[in-house]
């Protein structure tokens, strides 16, 4: 990874995250985005057991803000359904077999899972979804 592009994805990280933040904020109240914030991955995968549609509404929401973004682009016939499908067992798999991510922020696997799933590339075959 050339420094420019290490820059870049940084910066794409940053707005993602400052995106998702502000998302919860306005969702969810500031009082609830500082614990949701800081939670590890592997507590957000226990909240998913017990809250399937919430952890689900977490993933499209974020997912979707960074399809728009144009941070990530995901192929023309998958949907946002399908994508958070996709995400939900990419972070259950990882997170299972790297304690470093299962241990670490939520948030920042979230990132890691949907740039490595769908990173944009000049390839015709993707776009960035406006779902």
């Amino acid at each position: 990874m050339t420094r420019a592009s290490a820059r870049l994805s940084a910066r794409m990280r940053a707005a993602a995250a400052s995106l998702s933040l502000g998302m919860l904020m306005v969702l969810g109240g500031a009082g609830d985005v500082h614990a949701q914030d800081t939670r590890t991955l592997a507590k957000f995968l226990s909240s998913c057991n017990s809250d399937r549609n919430g952890c689900r509404d977490n993933l499209h929401d974020y997912t979707l803000a960074a399809s728009r973004q144009g941070m990530i682009c995901m192929p023309k016939d998958l949907s946002i359904n399908e994508a958070v499908g996709q995400e939900l067992d990419w972070l259950r798999n990882v997170g299972a077999q790297k304690d470093e991510i299962n241990n670490g922020n939520a948030e920042d696997a979230e990132w890691t899972a949907i740039s490595t799933l769908w990173p944009c590339a000049s390839d015709a075959t993707t776009e960035t979804a406006a779902r």
